[in-house]
């Protein structure tokens, strides 16, 4: 690949990086914290294809000949295939079929204490996350009969056959380490389909024993709904981070 074809590698990656910025839709595969690292790379490709760009117009002026050798294997050019996959395909981010081939994220203890629920706005809003974390380990019982809100896809499982497993993914860096946190919504009059997106109003289930003692292979922290809407609009920073 010669320096027309590599200034057209990087100014297609880093237009595509841009497209991706620009949009939000990056939130799909990678965190919302890296941002500004994905911003500077973009802009470093962008200056370095356009400097290739201007090399190669030099370099053809001075040597015609110039353009027709490469110094590397022409296979090179294969790595625009899956930038043009990435524009002309909607980005979809991790749903249930990712969830299914992985067991959920249970929180371990910390010595962190939970701050109070605020309840001067309305309904508080939780990460699944926190609200999971806190079933299990906030020994004060800051869930038990509160109606908080979560906001999640749904995940159908057999386990659950009078509702559905809210799911959010938690993500250190990208898509590719997604682990799946879920709570079990029961109560659910409609059946949803998988992956559509909602925001429930929902009260911890308080089990008999204790969630942090369940030794069974398969568990869930359990909420009983209490409203649902189905979000039409799902955010773009559709993953959880686990360093907020």
């Amino acid at each position: 690949m010669n320096r027309v074809g590599r200034a057209a590698v990087m100014l297609t990656l880093g237009f595509t990086m841009a497209r991706l910025l620009w949009t939000g839709a990056f939130g799909w595969f990678i965190q919302q914290r890296m941002q500004i690292p994905l911003l500077i790379a973009t802009v470093v490709l962008l200056i370095m294809g356009v400097y290739e760009a201007v090399q190669a117009t030099e370099e053809e002026t001075k040597d015609p000949e110039s353009r027709t050798r490469s110094t590397a294997p022409k296979v090179g050019w294969l790595m625009i295939l899956p930038l043009l996959v990435i524009v002309s395909v909607q980005p979809v981010g991790l749903g249930a079929a990712a969830a299914d081939r992985v067991e959920n994220f249970t929180p371990v203890e910390t010595e962190s204490r939970f701050d109070e629920l605020d309840f001067s706005q309305g309904v508080p809003e939780l990460r699944v996350l926190d609200f999971v974390d806190r079933a299990i380990w906030d020994d004060d019982g800051s869930l038990n009969g509160q109606t908080v809100r979560l906001e999640g896809l749904v995940v159908n499982d057999p386990d659950v056959p009078d509702g559905f497993l809210l799911t959010r993914f938690l993500v250190s860096c990208c898509a590719a380490d997604g682990v799946p946190i879920q709570v079990a919504i029961q109560g659910v009059s409609e059946n949803l389909v998988n992956d559509t997106w909602v925001v429930a109003d929902v009260v911890l289930i308080e089990p008999d024993v204790p969630y942090r003692e369940n030794d069974a292979d398969r568990w869930f922290v359990n909420a009983e709904l209490q409203s649902l809407t189905i979000d039409l609009t799902p955010p773009t920073d559709a993953y959880e981070s686990p360093y907020e």
